[in-house]
């Protein structure tokens, strides 16, 4: 973490372990699981989504839910010392 400049550091796992018990530092959960989407609001917007798909040929429409484009996604888990 320091270099050679400051060797005398030596922050081993357990030494992070001790010192987060000692601060109550845990980790914890920022986002929900994907089941807390509200099925009603999604039915509800598959209509306009349709009707924006229309003007596409089905050659330019791609599905990239799968995709691994998590480019500036922010982390799911954070540490906090309150929930």
């Amino acid at each position: 973490m320091y270099g050679d400049a400051n060797s005398e550091f030596n922050f081993s796992i357990g030494w992070l372990k001790r010192f987060k018990a000692r601060h109550e530092i845990k980790s914890y959960r920022r986002f929900g699981e994907s089941g807390s989407v509200v099925m009603e609001n999604i039915e509800d917007a598959l209509p306009q989504i349709r009707a924006k798909l229309e003007n596409f040929d089905w050659k330019d429409i791609y599905n990239m839910d799968k995709k691994g484009l998590f480019y500036r996604l922010q982390a799911d888990h954070s540490l906090a010392t309150k929930h």
